[in-house]
């Protein structure tokens, strides 16, 4: 078999039970993707597929995704410049999950470069947009350099339908850098308002209501941080509320966009999650579960319950489900660990046993 055939297999083994170990296929799967990377000299075809397979894989995973594509990039008789552009841009970013950041910081200035010398100036903010990578720049304290590159490329790039979804994300992260890490919610919030106003360019935007919940997000992290209760109350009812229509629509048939209402859900119950609010929280993320249930979203439950009824036995099964699931965990999966043991609602466990073993290592080269 090859590895697409085995991976498949693997990936509905998966769907239909999470709990269940079916890493042998993945093993296998992983095993042949190797051979066929290299037996075809680093083809787009294999290099993609190894990249989902080193997804499910851990840490170990993530560092073969960044010398795979060293190695495509050297090795490859490719011409397509969109291919080695998706090749640079995931090893920058895979170097950011690993939180390799001044390796990262190098190798996203020199990706810049290539792109300025080879690829029109619409790819450039796809260079810089992530916010993942974005925190390697802020925790190496280079942050005023990403923010001098921000201001020069959003000058350079003429607002445009076809270029609002890069738009919006490179000026998310801005928001999310002065929010999160640095703290200056002044100047978060005017962040927030170029993204408000990107987002009510086109209000018929097919992605307005994502970015609209993300929108709301970083709103109500500058309320938190001005310690503006009342407004951030306001807000939380206001978007709690759109969040219940929609999961109504789509249960009278009205809507058939569940894994976007879905993920609406978990980011506003993170948000609550990370006031204390658990319970508030625990309802959106119970409806995330029902229809969608990615792997981060059982994790962050698992706070939820643990925080609030420290039932082990639930608490223990969202954890795994989360280790376990591939359902939007390309990435996280078999790399909870860190999360684990950083949560401080898990600090009095953080050394139990059982707890411990929900976390496994995956055993490749």
């Amino acid at each position: 078999m090859k590895a697409f055939e085995v991976f498949e297999e693997y990936k509905k083994y998966n769907l239909e039970d999470p709990t269940k170990d079916n890493d042998q296929l993945l093993l296998e799967s992983f095993d042949l993707v190797q051979q066929e990377v290299v037996q075809s000299n680093y083809s787009i075809e294999s290099v993609r597929l190894a990249h989902k397979i080193y997804g499910y894989l851990g840490d170990r995973g993530l560092q073969l995704r960044v010398d795979m594509m060293r190695n495509f990039l050297e090795k490859s008789d490719t011409e397509s410049l969109t291919d080695r552009f998706w090749a640079n841009w995931e090893m920058v970013d895979n170097l950011a999950l690993l939180k390799k950041y001044k390796e990262m910081i190098d190798e996203q200035r020199a990706f810049l470069e290539w792109s300025r010398e080879n690829i029109g100036p619409k790819y450039w903010i796809k260079v810089m947009y992530d916010s993942t990578q974005a925190v390697g720049w802020f925790q190496e304290g280079k942050t005023e350099e990403w923010f001098d590159i921000y201001q020069e490329l959003l000058t350079k790039i003429s607002p445009s339908e076809t270029n609002r979804h890069s738009r919006i994300l490179f000026v998310e992260t801005a928001s999310g850098l002065c929010a999160y890490e640095r703290k200056d919610y002044e100047q978060a919030f005017k962040e927030i308002q170029k993204y408000h106003d990107i987002l009510h360019e086109d209000e018929m935007w097919s992605d307005y209501d994502k970015f609209y919940i993300r929108y709301v997000t970083y709103m109500l992290e500058t309320y938190v941080g001005k310690k503006e209760m009342d407004k951030y109350d306001e807000l939380v009812n206001e978007v709690v509320l759109k969040i219940e229509i929609k999961f109504d629509q789509n249960e009278k048939g009205l809507s058939d966009n569940i894994d976007e209402v879905c993920d609406m859900a978990h980011d506003i119950a993170t948000c609550l999650m990370w006031e204390k609010r658990y319970e508030q929280a625990k309802k959106l993320f119970e409806k995330a579960i029902e229809y969608q249930g990615t792997g981060v979203t059982h994790f962050f439950y698992a706070i939820c319950i643990w925080a609030k009824h420290k039932d082990r036995d639930e608490t223990l099964h969202h954890l795994r489900m989360a280790e376990n699931k591939i359902t939007g965990n390309g990435g996280l999966r078999s790399r909870y660990i860190h999360m684990f043991l950083e949560q401080p609602e898990f600090n009095d466990v953080r050394e139990d046993v059982e707890f411990l073993s929900v976390f496994k290592h995956v055993p490749i080269g």
